[in-house]
């Protein structure tokens, strides 16, 4: 059979064609690539913003059912301490997350929570089946594991590199951002992990005598005091923090909720760890930042404007530089946060949540004296966020 004459005249690619076809897919894959991941990016940051929205929204559920908004922690802020279960007044108290569950539709969750700890009699790192074994948790079977290792979706930001519960165990690999504490606790629950929150109470504007100070709308501490005869048990009843009347900045101009990347002390039920503050707490050394005539200042006259914000603040392991040193928290935990307000984002960009539910994403460069501004509910300060 003859072949014909089409047949013999078909050719292959020649090997520069070959290169010339895979240089020009590869420059196209080039292209395309930045656009593809910050088109992720874009994403997993709307969802962020969705994840922290969602939480302002419940806390102003919770505020329009309690007539208050929840504080950082319920119970014995002066005493105590990160992933404490002790029948003592160092327990842990339970965070403003967890007050607000049942407005986030995990109201089945905060029912079999307290249903496991006797309507809250026992704290959120309870164990064992006494008091003097620092409370009972049923059984400690609750879905299968401790109420303080379930992992709740809406508080893992999608960009975030951690995972979702916290590091217990850095120090072994030279970081610095993680709990001995939680570590410890973990133990006794048969190695369940305690779970992450990536968003934090804006507790206030800086750190004054080893606690934040009280200008923030969701305040560290709650507004009504333990009374004498109870300061040195586990538990008092559980409070809440300030009206809504007392955010006289106005709902839009002060923030409630941060985000964080804070990998250690960032159990989502501990209220001992759920809060940051706006300015570095390594500078909260006499002189204490101080507002004058609507801006903040580094001492108690004006002419020294704030230049350094919580968002500036860069860990590392030599020199040590943390956020939140120990020492600057008393003895509540051992090591101290890492990180402040920031995130995973791309861009240094951070989101928080203010008052009226809406979401600004406020990025590293962020003049200090407006995020001060912003982070205080009643300082009348002159200075607004721009967007």
């Amino acid at each position: 059979m003859s072949r014909s004459l089409s047949n013999l005249n078909r050719r292959g690619f020649t090997l520069v064609e070959l290169l010339v076809v895979i240089a020009i897919i590869a420059t196209l894959i080039g292209l395309l690539l930045p656009a593809v991941q910050s088109a992720r990016e874009a994403a997993r940051r709307t969802g962020c913003s969705f994840n922290v929205r969602g939480l302002s929204q419940a806390v102003m559920v919770y505020e329009s059912t309690k007539r208050r908004l929840p504080s950082a922690t319920d119970r014995n802020e002066t005493t105590s301490r990160a992933g404490s279960w002790a029948a003592a007044n160092t327990a842990s108290g339970y965070s403003w997350i967890f007050q607000v569950l049942a407005y986030m539709e995990e109201g089945a969750f905060y029912n079999n929570v307290s249903g496991n700890t006797n309507k809250f009699q026992f704290g959120p790192f309870s164990i064992g089946t006494t008091a003097a074994a620092g409370g009972a948790w049923s059984g400690q079977n609750f879905a299968g594991t401790h109420g303080s290792a379930v992992v709740i979706s809406q508080l893992v930001c999608p960009s975030s590199s951690v995972g979702s519960t916290v590091d217990v165990d850095g120090n072994a690999n030279g970081q610095l951002s993680y709990a001995t504490e939680y570590g410890t606790f973990q133990g006794t629950i048969g190695g369940a992990k305690v779970a992450i929150t990536n968003y934090k109470a804006m507790a206030g504007t800086h750190m004054l005598n080893s606690m934040p100070v009280s200008n923030g709308a969701i305040q560290f501490s709650p507004d009504q005091a333990v009374s004498s005869a109870l300061s040195g048990t586990p538990w008092f009843a559980t409070r809440a923090g300030i009206s809504a009347g007392s955010v006289s900045d106005g709902m839009s101009k002060t923030v409630f909720i941060a985000e964080t990347k804070e990998r250690g002390y960032s159990s989502w039920i501990d209220g001992t760890s759920s809060w940051v503050v706006a300015y570095d707490p390594n500078l909260c050394v006499s002189p204490n930042p101080t507002l004058v005539n609507g801006v903040w200042n580094k001492t108690a006259t004006a002419g020294s404007p704030i230049d350094r914000s919580a968002l500036s603040v860069q860990p590392s392991v030599s020199p040590v530089v943390r956020y939140l040193p120990a020492a600057s928290f008393g003895t509540r935990m051992a090591q101290g946060m890492a990180y402040g307000p920031g995130s995973d984002h791309q861009g240094g960009i951070t989101m928080m949540a203010f008052g009226d539910t809406h979401v600004s994403q406020i990025t590293g460069d962020v003049d200090a004296n407006v995020l001060m501004s912003i982070c205080s509910r009643n300082g009348q300060e002159s200075a607004t966020l721009t967007e």
